[in-house]
């Protein structure tokens, strides 16, 4: 029996620009990664513009500030096997955590669900795999999205599973 755990995921959802609309679609696409046997570490409860400061407060007992926000994030972000870019519109806060994972970060593999009535129109973030693994997809419905996810989780858990088993069979042995 493999008892390898889950792979871990990062999810980059649009906060700051994220209205009832957006809110819904975000939740669509959680629904479909939480059904996949993930650990999602940056939690599966779609937020708004009105809702993730005071979800941040809850979940970590900081006061929101933009560098508890930050440190919060990149230190979920250093620990995870993949990333998972919900796109429903503009995020600078996306974007920066993108940079950071390709640049500053571990280059974890990178998933854009891209919402067709937001499109990527930044040139930057367009065809990132030349610094790492990154896939693209745009849907309509968040169910669009499971066969696509599930193989680009395969994908990106093959490593990281080989690792965990690795290190396992290390632990056992000492």
């Amino acid at each position: 029996m493999d008892k390898t755990p889950p792979i871990r995921v990062f999810v980059r959802q649009p906060f700051t620009e994220s209205g009832d609309v957006e809110k819904r679609i975000i939740q669509g696409v959680l629904d479909v990664i939480g059904s996949l046997n993930v650990d999602v570490l940056t939690g599966l409860e779609a937020q708004s513009q009105d809702t993730f400061r005071q979800s941040f407060e809850t979940n970590t007992g900081l006061p929101f500030t933009p560098r508890n926000f930050r440190t919060a994030r990149l230190s979920i972000l250093g620990s995870v096997d993949v990333m998972i870019v919900i796109r429903t519109g503009l995020s600078e806060s996306g974007a920066f955590e993108v940079a950071y994972n390709v640049f500053g970060g571990r280059r974890v593999p990178m998933f854009f669900a891209v919402w067709q009535n937001a499109p990527i129109k930044t040139t930057l973030l367009r065809e990132l795999d030349e610094f790492c693994q990154a896939e693209y997809r745009v849907f309509e419905h968040p169910e669009e999205l499971r066969a696509s996810l599930a193989a680009f989780l395969d994908r990106a858990a093959r490593p990281a599973r080989r690792f965990a088993k690795v290190h396992s069979a290390n632990r056992t042995a000492a």
